[in-house]
């Protein structure tokens, strides 16, 4: 298996704590440790992928659970192999649909049972091959379970023909006879695939697997081999590489916390609408008669509409009615069409309430992004000359790396902030007006940290030789990092949680509380 199959493959894999336990241990060349949060992940890269596939750990897992699936339903592993694929390898719904109807489900995959084989030779000596159109020896002949016999030349041509059509989605049901739909899996591949096939072969089941696995995923990057530690206490469970590349380990989209999947990839999607155009936002959309927010017409034209969480209410696109009034008709209401009057202002309002939430939320982007690009810096220029300059080791100044992967994940933070004040209600005044509190305030420790991580650093950069504030530079990025760490994971905290925490008029004086035990209150009194 050549390098860029392997990145075809995807090029890092994890596997969460609890999986780590089982796993015979590595050497110190099998993974990178991470410098923070290491305890929660094993990382894999290029070459451990290359070589676990052939002989470790991971791939002795996947043989384990086709060995269980054969043995439970008494098939042989090739046919159990199929079954698997076919369920993404979730072996309880394979379980639940084979004890409804194991006809129906071997059916479904391709796999067979015939009373008598098919094509049977009369002379149990020769065969007819309708593919090439010649008589050949029984024993240059070969048949998957329905019996099709063809000979080994056509079968050799047709797997590798087959194997090289295969498409990401569904890629086993064109693993199929010449003649019916009965499939052919990894038996009749190592015995007739040319060595290339077999290698794309198993880069897609191993890939089927790792997809299908609730403590197995492979990193969206492309083309890198990379680190990855995962961020605790956060109910996305985000993942942060260190190829600078951050993802949901739910939905394997970029990391979006402290949003929940499904809001996160609605916005997303309205950033490429047009939105900031009231017309537009009038014509494609229509308020939730709730909490007033606008919502984007259905793709399929239906006219039952649901509002973003929380609100969640349903309601009907042309009578504006709660939904629970009409019928199970999705795209028929017989109420009269509600003309928008009342919320005639409501367009442009909606407009340019997105307008300046996605203004702060590209500012915010585009500060992350200068962040992502100092820290590859880091890696490549700035820590080595430190090092040289301090007189220290490279692994002794990871603690600056450490500042700047927060500095890109507090940008991070505030940027998905804004898409979440989008999505209160009007109603929620409350909310609204303590996600602004907290958002000011999360500005300043963040502010000090950038001070301490660029300006300090420079100073130490532009010396001839070893700097008398080098340890003071040390201890105060440190704990710079340590206190606006606290003070954003308790603001991730507070807005999954839906800020169900704000207390009428009490709500700025729990922030300047929070403040103080963070540590932050008097962070903008000294940040020069």
């Amino acid at each position: 298996m050549d390098d860029s199959d392997i990145k075809r493959l995807g090029e890092i894999l994890i596997t969460a704590e609890e999986e780590e336990e089982e796993l015979n241990t590595p050497d110190e060349h099998d993974h990178t440790e991470t410098s923070t949060h290491q305890s929660y992940v094993t990382i894999l890269k290029e070459g451990d992928i290359r070589s676990r596939m052939k002989e470790g750990d991971i791939r002795s897992r996947m043989k384990e659970e086709i060995q269980r699936v054969s043995n439970t339903y008494s098939i042989s592993k090739d046919d159990a192999t199929l079954l698997l694929a076919h369920f993404r390898w979730d072996d309880i719904e394979l379980h639940k649909n084979w004890s409804d109807n194991a006809k129906t489900v071997r059916e479904s995959v391709g796999i067979f049972e015939l009373e008598r084989p098919l094509d049977l030779p009369s002379d149990d000596k020769n065969f007819y091959c309708g593919i090439c159109f010649k008589i050949h020896s029984l024993e240059r002949s070969a048949s998957v379970s329905c019996g099709h016999r063809v000979c080994k030349f056509c079968w050799r041509s047709h797997i590798n023909k087959r194997i090289n059509e295969i498409a990401d989605v569904d890629w086993y049901g064109t693993l199929k006879c010449p003649y019916c739909p009965a499939s052919f899996g990894w038996d009749m591949i190592e015995s007739f695939a040319c060595e290339e096939e077999k290698t794309k072969y198993y880069r897609y089941l191993f890939r089927s697997y790792v997809e299908g696995s609730k403590v197995i995923k492979c990193c969206p990057a492309k083309g890198r081999s990379c680190d990855v530690h995962l961020t605790p206490g956060s109910g996305n469970f985000d993942v942060l590489c260190l190829c600078l590349l951050s993802f949901c380990w739910n939905c394997s989209q970029d990391t979006h916390s402290p949003m929940d999947c499904e809001s996160a990839a609605k916005w997303l999607r309205m950033n490429s609408s047009d939105y900031q155009d009231p017309n537009w936002v009038r014509e494609n959309t229509v308020p939730c008669p709730r909490c007033k927010l606008r919502i984007r017409e259905n793709q399929d034209w239906s006219l039952k509409m649901r509002c973003f969480p929380p609100c969640n209410y349903d309601f009907c696109w042309r009578c504006r009615g709660q939904w629970t009034e009409h019928g199970l008709d999705l795209y028929t209401c017989t109420h009269d069409e509600y003309e928008e009057t009342v919320f005639g202002n409501m367009a442009e309002y909606a407009a340019g309430r997105y307008k300046d939430c996605h203004e702060k939320w590209m500012s915010n982007e585009s500060l992350m992004q200068k962040a992502k690009a100092k820290l590859q810096q880091l890696h490549t220029d700035v820590i080595p000359d430190l090092s040289n300059k301090q007189l220290a080791t490279v692994q002794q100044l990871e603690f600056i790396a450490e500042a700047w992967s927060q500095i890109m994940e507090c940008r991070r933070v505030l940027k998905w902030t804004y898409a979440y004040e989008y999505y209160l209600g009007e109603d929620q005044v409350e909310k609204q007006a303590f996600l602004k509190l907290k958002q000011d305030n999360a500005e300043i420790p963040l502010e000090k940290l950038n001070y301490h991580a660029e300006n300090q650093l420079n100073m130490l950069l532009d010396s001839d030789g070893p700097s008398e504030n080098f340890n003071r530079f040390r201890s105060d990025l440190t704990d710079s990092t340590r206190i606006t760490r606290n003070h954003y994971e308790l603001l991730v905290r507070d807005l999954e949680d839906g800020l169900s925490n704000v207390v009428g008029a009490s709500t700025s004086q729990r922030a300047r509380n929070e403040d103080d035990a963070s540590g932050s209150s008097s962070i903008h009194d000294d940040l020069f």
